[in-house]
């Protein structure tokens, strides 16, 4: 036994108790929930203090939801993942070097011939010559990195259309509430002058309660349309990484844009010039290319170069330092059943993310075109809804003219006047729809623009 087996033990014991009482030390689920529940709405609070301390824009919220996203947060850790992997398949092509050292120290001489303190080191240099599927492999590596900066940037173009969704949901519900309650304060007063008359024998009894009913809707429908402002609010809110229940005011300020130019086919041809998921498909198709030369690879054997040095400091050693140089060649020649089977299943995926490309292909297409129909549907609604509601309330101020002179029946005029809130209510509703369509096109074709504080992308464009 050499001298210094007792301390190395009695540091692997220590090594070995401190790692058991870090191990088995007891886990307190509900402390454990409580700390962190504490931790995360603190959180919360302090980005509702920094960032709602004034009316939010569109492009305000857009800003928010991009730094706060966890979709953008993920997305971003995948790029670290693709890059670190991209640098990891870069080392192959560096040369391998080990260097080792030992000291050996007797108690007692074991044997004459034997030195009783002895030292020896050595050190080896190896550097692959001959070693094509390292090449593929670095390039899918750089590849998956491309796919990963794609990916990243259109996950950001997805969170600004669902953040512009989002802003416009809270946008017509608080629309509709404003026109909600001028129609509750109408529908209250109107209750409360046709029940007067009524009493004083103007108006028949069931005039007065078809008023009072129209109020009492009017009441529910208001009630119902602040229940979902505030559930809308609270899922653009989510979005921008904030407590639900925090307190939003939105400036209403939106930017304007214009569609973009030509007609349905010209914008199908954008799309599949430009769309991130057609470059997706397309560094997929790469990817797997290379992986096919990769695995045909595996056939060929790999040469490389070595050179060692070893050291001693046993004088009894005929030679206290030496070097050994040489080739070292390797050639698998019983994995060939293994290869085949590898190289035809690496075939198998790249037929299908061809397949995948051609789909999506297609895809874009229908995208694009259903995305176009939504944007001009959505105009010409809007269209429309402005000239019903014109009719409407043309029509609701002659019947309440003439049903205060006793030329039309009250209950007519109120007809007439649920229709003109019900076209007002469908009004507001369209307000955004266009504009959300035309959103949505965008993301459709591709040309969802992203803030200027937005990282570049950092794409590799050499195969």
């Amino acid at each position: 036994m050499t001298r210094s087996m007792p301390l190395i033990a009695r540091a692997a014991l220590f090594g070995l108790a401190f790692l058991g009482a870090a191990g088995f030390a007891r886990f307190d689920p509900v402390r454990a929930r409580r700390a962190q529940t504490e931790s995360f709405t603190n959180a919360l609070a302090e980005r509702a203090a920094a960032d709602l301390g004034r009316p939010l824009s569109l492009d305000d919220c857009v800003a928010l939801a991009l730094s706060n996203s966890y979709a953008v947060r993920l997305a971003d850790l995948d790029r670290v993942l693709a890059r670190l992997g991209r640098n990891a398949a870069f080392t192959a092509f560096l040369p391998t070097v080990a260097a080792k050292a030992g000291y050996t120290a007797y108690s007692r001489e074991p044997n004459p011939m034997m030195e009783k303190r002895s030292w020896d080191a050595s050190l080896d240099l190896g550097l692959p010559i001959f070693a094509p599927s390292t090449w593929f492999l670095y390039a899918a590596a750089r590849h998956g990195f491309a796919s990963a900066d794609i990916a990243a940037r259109y996950v950001r173009q997805s969170i600004v259309l669902q953040t512009t969704l989002q802003v416009f949901d809270v946008l017509v519900a608080r629309d509709r509430v404003r026109a909600l309650e001028t129609q509750r304060d109408a529908a209250r007063d109107a209750a409360g002058r046709i029940g007067a008359l009524s009493r004083e024998g103007f108006f028949r009894p069931w005039e007065a309660g078809q008023a009072r009913f129209q109020a009492a809707a009017r009441e529910a429908e208001l009630n119902s349309a602040r229940r979902r402002l505030g559930v809308a609010r609270g899922e653009l809110l989510a979005g921008l990484g904030l407590a639900p229940d925090a307190p939003l005011e939105l400036s209403g300020e939106t930017d304007v844009s214009n569609p973009p130019p030509g007609g349905t086919a010209d914008r199908v041809l954008k799309a599949l010039e430009i769309h991130p998921d057609l470059a997706l498909a397309d560094r997929r198709v790469v990817i797997q290319d290379h992986r096919v030369r990769q695995a045909f690879c595996e056939f060929l054997p790999s040469v490389s170069l070595f050179v060692s040095r070893s050291w001693t400091g046993n004088d009894l050693a005929a030679q206290a330092n030496n070097w050994m140089a040489g080739l070292a060649g390797a050639w698998p020649l019983f994995n060939g059943l293994g290869n085949v089977a590898a190289l035809r299943a690496a075939k198998v995926d790249r037929h299908r993310s061809e397949l995948e490309r051609e789909s999506a292909f297609l895809n874009i297409m229908v995208q694009v075109i259903a995305a176009d129909a939504a944007v001009r549907d959505a105009a010409e609604a809007a269209a429309l809804k402005q000239s019903a509601y014109d009719v409407a309330a043309a029509r609701w101020a002659d019947y309440d003219a003439r049903s205060r002179e006793g030329l039309v029946d009250v209950s007519d005029a109120l007809d007439a006047r649920a229709r003109m809130d019900l076209a007002q209510v469908m009004l507001v509703e369209s307000r955004y729809q266009e504009r959300a369509a035309l959103a949505a096109l965008e993301l459709a074709m591709g040309l969802t623009a992203l803030p200027e504080s937005e990282p570049p992308p950092e794409t590799e464009t050499t195969p």
